[in-house]
């Protein structure tokens, strides 16, 4: 069962909101355990996201497989939460996509609200234009060079050939020009 949040509802968190749905009461004493954060799971932001595209788009048009890698996403994943761009969450969903992915759950959260809260979809969740967050690739001549250097320090960490580098940065360079 998967309950969304809404401001619009008595139990906002999550975790809460679906123990509650499930008749399950907290335990005496302190309670539930918290969990602990971890990287694992952390976007690498919208930069992170760029960098790895385009890592991987020109590794596969020089021939290589980028799937042979050890730590491909730990890398770009680590430097992103190093440079902060963790903060900057990558969101895809433009506005053809919201229209698509929210007409096709309309009727089945329309009938879920009603059924468990007694009111429609849009009551509780009103809707949004999308707000897409993607990192263009960079613009200035120090973003590039700044970007650039950080690609080096990508390439390096992730032992990628050294017979293919020199063609990985004459492409790269002609993307980001």
């Amino acid at each position: 069962m998967f309950l969304p949040l809404s401001r619009e509802v008595a139990t906002k968190d999550p975790f809460l909101a679906l123990t509650s749905a499930l008749g399950l009461q907290e335990p005496a004493g302190n309670g539930w355990l918290k969990g602990e954060p971890s990287k694992k799971n952390i976007q690498p932001g919208a930069k992170g996201i760029w960098m790895s595209r385009v890592c991987y788009q020109l590794m596969e048009s020089l021939g290589f497989d980028p799937d042979v890698l050890n730590r491909k996403g730990k890398v770009i994943r680590d430097l992103a939460i190093e440079r902060g761009w963790d903060q900057d969450k990558f969101d895809g969903f433009d506005q053809p996509l919201l229209d698509r992915v929210s007409g096709f759950y309309a009727s089945s959260n329309d009938a879920f609200a009603r059924q468990h809260w007694g009111v429609s979809w849009n009551a509780l969740f009103p809707a949004k234009p999308a707000s897409p967050l993607i990192y263009p690739g960079p613009e200035s001549e120090l973003e590039k060079r700044e970007m650039r250097r950080l690609m080096v320090r990508v390439l390096r960490e992730l032992h990628f050939p050294w017979t293919l580098r020199k063609r990985f940065f004459k492409d790269y360079d002609a993307m980001v020009a």
